[in-house]
């Protein structure tokens, strides 16, 4: 008996660790998204969010825009930031130099920018041991047609690049215009609004992105996270580290994510857009999907459109 029951203790055991699921969070636009406020705010931004990752355990990976560390004066200060990422053993991802989309960069222009873009983040990551091999495409745009993608793609290859996919994106980066333009207003009440409205917009995209997985796969998948470097996030990602946790996630590095079997489907996709890989995974319905994905929070996306 006392064998049978232990048996079925490991079971329970096995299929709790089956079922838990798992999130890779991804930081776009090092050294810093949105609207700017002081070097002191960026350096404390960047800051907060590495101190959170170490809070939670989050390996997260920083793709950075290289052109946001040549400010006249400020050079030093922001390549010690992605210093500062390093050291908390983060990693660092190429996000290209100036943030260009490929649905509107001429393909050879594109491709050195993607170039310039790794000088520096490279040099520091090889300082340390590390290889840079993460890509994440601005805006998501992954190329205009078939021609431009798969020459595009051939080229990340020859660099020993990995495209960096997102399944969950909360759309920070909206909320995040609003809550600096609140900072700098000195509107407590505003930044508490929209910090909650962001909290609560990305739960639910994770709540429906899993729904998606398990429509398109069959089963909710391991997760990719976009969010940005930004002074929203610096605030309140805290807080959705711990939801996320209460809700059974566990965060994991992008290269285990990686490993699911679902990220071996084909990126369907050719268009402007940006959109989830979950959706790229199924063509016929990615316009349906989209259709009905949880909407921004109206005096949010109001604030934001009218600014």
């Amino acid at each position: 008996m006392k064998q049978a029951f232990a048996l079925l203790l490991a079971a329970l055991g096995f299929f709790q660790v089956a079922a838990q699921k798992k999130v890779a969070i991804t930081y776009d636009d090092l050294v810093l998204n949105g609207p700017y406020i002081s070097l002191e705010h960026t350096i404390a931004v960047n800051q907060q969010i590495i101190a959170d990752c170490a809070t939670f355990g989050v390996p997260a990976v920083g793709f950075v825009n290289e052109k946001k560390l040549d400010v006249t004066g400020e050079t030093v200060a922001r390549i010690n930031i992605l210093k500062s990422w390093l050291d908390a053993g983060l990693e660092l991802g190429n996000h290209t130099y100036s943030h260009p989309s490929l649905s509107r960069t001429p393909l050879e222009e594109y491709q050195n920018d993607v170039i310039k873009g790794e000088e520096v983040t490279k040099a520091l990551m090889e300082e340390r041991g590390l290889t840079l091999r993460y890509f994440r495409h601005p805006y998501l745009h992954t190329g205009p047609d078939s021609t431009t993608k798969a020459s595009f793609e051939a080229f990340l290859s020859a660099r020993a690049y990995e495209i960096a996919p997102v399944t969950v994106d909360g759309s920070d980066y909206i909320f995040n215009t609003v809550y600096v333009d609140a900072l700098r207003a000195g509107d407590t009440s505003l930044m508490q609004r929209t910090g909650a409205a962001y909290v609560a917009h990305t739960l639910r995209m994770f709540d429906f992105m899993e729904e998606v997985a398990k429509e398109v796969i069959g089963r909710n998948i391991a997760h990719v996270y976009l969010c940005h470097a930004n002074a929203i996030n610096a605030d309140y990602m805290g807080i959705l580290y711990q939801e996320l946790k209460q809700r059974g996630y566990e965060f994991t590095s992008l290269k285990e994510v990686l490993q699911d079997e679902a990220y071996q489907r084909k990126d369907y996709y050719l268009g402007k857009w940006g959109i989830s890989w979950l959706y790229r995974w199924d063509k016929e319905k990615s316009t349906e999907w989209l259709k009905i994905e949880p909407e921004i929070d109206q005096e949010i996306l109001s604030l934001y459109n009218n600014r």
